[in-house]
């Protein structure tokens, strides 16, 4: 794409720069193509930088010491009883098969780490479905020093 005034082009722009926005960034970079990522206000996160950060991938297979186990099935069921109408099954289970596949390469692959939260249960405990703890996990603190004259 070339952006009108500018002589760049790149392979993928991502309009946002909240967690789904960046997270497409750093995957189609690691990918080798380039990438621009467009944000409307003056601070990067969007509204995950407001939000605190915690992620909800259930069976995102971190290490932990979750209160109960959990499964795809039920994360399914507790995902159809809080959307009703709105259930979409095969958005549901691609985020089910691809969000443990997320957390996977983001730690394998990037500097990102995350730290599971086994203590933080789903919002609505008496679903279908639903968990006391450990389908949540939270980006573990970067040192920004690391990222050299990047950092402004």
């Amino acid at each position: 794409m070339n952006l009108p005034g500018n002589d760049h082009i790149v392979d993928v722009v991502v309009v946002g720069s909240g967690a789904g926005g960046m997270a497409a960034a750093v995957t189609a970079a690691k990918h080798g193509l380039e990438v621009l990522v467009l944000e409307k206000e003056p601070m990067y996160g969007g509204t995950t930088a407001r939000s605190g950060g915690v992620l909800w991938v259930p069976c995102h297979g971190l290490e932990q010491n979750a209160p109960e186990p959990d499964s795809p099935d039920a994360a399914r069921r507790y995902l159809q009883a809080e959307c009703g109408s709105s259930f979409n099954a095969g958005k549901v289970d691609a985020f089910l098969h691809h969000g443990p596949r997320m957390v996977h390469f983001f730690t394998r692959q990037t500097e990102v780490q995350f730290v599971p939260l086994p203590d933080f249960p789903d919002y609505h405990p008496d679903r279908p479905g639903a968990v006391s703890g450990g389908r949540s996990i939270l980006a573990a603190p970067f040192d920004g020093r690391l990222l050299g004259r990047k950092l402004k």
